[in-house]
């Protein structure tokens, strides 16, 4: 379940309700499920994943919202057997 979903750019971006820090957000981009750093808005997943540059731009224009709704995520230490 998310606590924020929306397609950008033709990408399904989500904030999952329950997860893990650091903040971030997931992002659907060619088939593959990224996981993006909410204050930089860089790939944390392995090299060579980047973001479309456009796709970068708009999740900008939203990162706000991203990171007002990451304050609603109930949030498992690293290594939890909960969550993700």
């Amino acid at each position: 379940m998310a606590v924020w979903k929306r397609q950008i750019d033709g990408h399904s971006v989500k904030v999952h309700n329950v997860d893990h820090p650091p903040p971030h957000c997931h992002v659907e981009v060619g088939g593959k499920d990224l996981k993006i750093d909410m204050a930089f808005l860089s790939v944390m997943n392995p090299p060579p994943h980047e973001l479309p540059g456009r796709l970068r731009r708009k999740l900008a224009q939203v990162q706000e919202s991203l990171l007002e709704a990451w304050e609603r995520v109930q949030v498992n230490p690293p290594g939890s057997d909960r969550g993700w």
